[in-house]
């Protein structure tokens, strides 16, 4: 069975993370979509992205147990975030990467790329927010 084609209009985003708050993107941090993607540094590292996914499922992988948020396009966009489309990231992970997903490393690029067609990953890109902790607590909600 195919499976239902992912609709930036009316499908929500999931996001996995802590139960009571998330992780709050620091807009001026490094914005190689490698690094981020790739999980380099660690726990802790500053972004200016969050990571989200088209599956509830994957969502729930990667969160505390009752920390899968939900946001959608529209919503991230009326509050100056910008939404990079998985297929957006996967048009830049060839290669060494084009744009912010450039990257000395073909190979890291390429596994890079792996994760975000495995998570259905999508990025909402903080760096043009003021605010991101107040922004992130109006755009994302308990589903």
């Amino acid at each position: 069975m195919a499976e239902k084609k992912w609709r930036p209009s009316k499908d929500p985003l999931f996001r996995g993370d802590h139960k009571d708050s998330l992780c709050v993107p620091v807009p001026s941090a490094d914005d190689s979509i490698v690094r981020h993607v790739m999980y380099l540094e660690g726990p802790g590292r500053e972004t200016p992205y969050l990571s989200t996914t088209e599956q509830r499922e994957v969502a729930e992988r990667f969160a505390q147990q009752g920390g899968v948020w939900s946001t959608s396009v529209s919503n991230a966009s009326a509050e100056g975030v910008t939404h990079i489309s998985k297929s957006d990231l996967l048009g830049l992970m060839r290669g060494q990467g084009k744009g912010d997903a450039k990257w000395p490393d073909a190979y890291e690029v390429m596994q890079a790329r792996r994760y975000v067609e495995e998570h259905g990953e999508h990025l909402l890109d903080f760096r043009k927010v003021d605010d991101p902790k107040t922004v992130v607590t109006k755009i994302f909600f308990k589903p």
